[in-house]
């Protein structure tokens, strides 16, 4: 593919109300997209903002940069407009990519080349988390390149809940089957895994860029229930993909043991003492009628909830110690 009107990527810009944030993120982008304007296309799709991003991305535009402008007569959510953003992208690989994260420099470098000589299903970018400057947090680390997959179960493992970051997926579109119907993934907060899933499973490549390529905005999001997200939405999305879609339970297993062990314990016990931006919930209600029959929401999950904060945490540390040391973590 080497004419914009068939890119070989489409990076899409879902935003809302965050004009501020949202010049940063299109900067970041843009000052890489030079070396690259016959192959990627950039989208920026405003959900009725009342604020100047309109005048943000006329700025941007008015200095010759290529950026595809649509705002919706009405707000969608952040669902809608997700699924508007795949809709209109062209490119045979789609990235939508937060507002309020940032394309480090360099990465469209990496990443073009990889997704032009290579026939992945998904590419996942290592991101890292900033509070206030991407550069000075930026964490030190060997970066290893690119390591591709055809064993679908280690990917699988090794990305796990981070499925569900946006900036962090470029999918090939080319092989979400168009069966599917998105629509029904839009009540979920998850609607991108409705597109970024399916290409996993039918790939006989995927792809994990191991160094730092997305630096992402911390704490600026929550509003919502971290356990009903991860917990009970997220597993509506599995049970579409293996009831009506036909795909394998079993590495959705997976995902779920790594968020118990994982992700879950580790919020649980956090939020029992401030649950800063995300929304109250009771714990069991959500999560036992899914996971009662793990074994891992009885080592991790149930503690985490039940016992005292002190015994709680040491107990989680001790097991995810021993999880990662038998290599189930």
């Amino acid at each position: 593919m080497n004419s914009i009107n068939t890119p070989l990527l489409t990076i899409a810009v879902p935003t809302y109300n965050r004009s501020s944030f949202l010049r940063r993120s299109l900067q970041s982008i843009l000052g890489q997209l030079d070396r690259h304007r016959d192959l990627v296309e950039l989208l920026v799709f405003d959900n009725c903002s009342s604020d100047d991003t309109a005048q943000v991305v006329a700025s941007l535009q008015a200095a010759g940069h290529p950026i595809s402008f649509t705002v919706h007569p009405e707000n969608l959510g952040a669902d809608g407009n997700f699924l508007s953003c795949f809709r209109a992208a062209r490119g045979k690989y789609f990235l939508l990519f937060s507002d309020d994260d940032i394309l480090l420099d360099g990465a469209l470098d990496k990443l073009v080349p990889a997704l032009r000589d290579g026939e992945y299903g998904v590419v996942y970018l290592e991101p890292y988390f900033f509070l206030k400057d991407h550069l000075a947090e930026r964490p030190r680390r060997p970066q290893r390149g690119l390591k591709v997959y055809r064993d679908r179960a280690r990917f699988v493992k090794d990305v796990n809940i981070w499925f569900t970051f946006i900036s962090s997926n470029v999918i090939n579109k080319t092989l979400v089957d168009p069966a599917i119907r998105q629509e029904e993934f839009g009540a979920t907060n998850l609607q991108q895994l409705g597109w970024t899933l399916p290409p996993v499973f039918r790939a006989e490549e995927n792809a994990y860029f191991r160094e730092y390529l997305v630096a992402a905005q911390n704490e600026n999001s929550g509003g919502y229930r971290f356990c009903e997200v991860f917990g009970r939405k997220l597993n509506r999305v599995f049970d579409l993909l293996t009831s009506q879609y036909g795909f394998d339970p079993e590495s959705f297993k997976v995902i779920n043991r790594l968020i118990l062990k994982k992700h879950l314990s580790k919020y649980i016990m956090s939020a029992r003492e401030d649950y800063k931006s995300y929304l109250k919930e009771d714990f069991t209600e959500i999560l036992q009628p899914i996971f009662r029959s793990y074994p891992s929401y009885w080592f991790f999950i149930y503690p985490a909830i039940n016992w005292p904060i002190v015994p709680a945490r040491i107990w989680c540390k001790i097991c995810r110690r021993l999880a990662k040391m038998t290599g189930s973590l």
